[in-house]
């Protein structure tokens, strides 16, 4: 036997084995390639039903919020306070919460110490960063350029590295704070429930409009003393005394013409998926006797609604 007929015999099962390990190496890319497009297919499926959900949600609480203004607008006697109320649609038990506007802390006319309490006992800042950052609100709206003794006018802005500066002039979204030098998505986020840019009629809140948290500000801290306005309130008693919360943030007259609808329902997983809407009492245009300011989309909760 010649060493060319041995080197031809050995390299037989030398390409076979080669030819093996790439059937191999395909099979295993192969796979790896149909699992990812099955991971992908999933996702789209997980996400279209996501959409789906959060669909019939928004239409379902769009529902209720409807209903529920339309109840508020045709009262016979006009309503005085946050309302709860429910409302049943295709089986589904739908809570709505109607807030005015006066029930809440307006970014455009809180007077400073009612922007302090706001950032120290709902953000839970320090007191020096919440009076800091209350004089930086302020400075931010007002049209003058000088700058509080803690706020903050252009100069800071660019010494900051910041692209913009104070807009010398309204809030026009509660987006706008995160404008505000020193308050980061974060503590928007933290803030946010508390407040508005669409209240009209005065500088400070209306309690018997307030939610608990806005309460709980008014009341600077005090959980109890909030707590026991609020079902007073919501019992529907009349007379309530107020005198424990600090005057100088409260507002007197009605509730005004804004209203915040919050209409939540059971979710997926133990939590409540929740719509609301800032409107206006005021006839649109399509025949409706309110508009729409704004649209939130849908969000989640905790059952709880933390």
């Amino acid at each position: 036997m010649t060493g060319g007929t041995m080197r031809r015999r050995l390299s037989r099962p030398a390409c076979r084995g080669f030819a093996l390990i790439a059937v191999l190496w395909f099979v295993a890319a192969l796979s790896v390639l149909v699992a990812g497009l099955l991971t992908i297919s999933s996702g789209e499926m997980l996400e279209t039903q996501l959409r789906l959900d959060s669909g019939r949600t928004a239409a379902l609480g769009d529902a209720a919020i409807q209903i529920a203004v339309l109840d508020w607008a045709s009262a016979e006697s006009p309503p005085d306070r946050l309302l709860h109320t429910r409302y049943v649609f295709e089986g589904v038990e739908i809570e709505v919460e109607i807030a005015p506007a006066s029930g809440y802390i307006d970014l455009n006319s809180a007077p400073e110490n009612l922007l302090q309490a706001l950032f120290l006992h709902g953000a839970g800042l320090p007191p020096n960063q919440a009076r800091q950052l209350a004089q930086r609100v302020i400075d931010w709206r007002d049209q003058d350029e000088s700058p509080l003794p803690d706020g903050a006018e252009a100069d800071s802005y660019a010494a900051a590295g910041l692209g913009w500066r104070p807009r010398n002039d309204r809030f026009l979204a509660p987006e706008d704070l995160m404008q505000v030098l020193g308050v980061d998505f974060d503590l928007f986020a933290r803030i946010q429930p508390f407040t508005t840019v669409w209240s009209s009629g005065g500088a400070g809140v209306n309690p018997m409009s307030a939610s608990m948290p806005v309460l709980t500000v008014l009341c600077q801290g005090n959980d109890g003393e909030a707590k026991r306005i609020a079902m007073a309130r919501d019992a529907g008693e009349t007379g309530i005394d107020t005198s424990t919360l600090e005057q100088t943030f409260l507002r007197a007259g009605n509730v005004g013409n804004v209203l915040h609808v919050l209409a939540s329902m059971p979710a997926d997983g133990g939590r409540r998926a929740v719509r609301g809407r800032w409107l206006l009492l005021e006839s649109d245009p399509d025949g409706t006797p309110w508009r729409t300011i704004r649209a939130e989309p849908v969000h989640f909760t905790a059952a709880d609604g933390s």
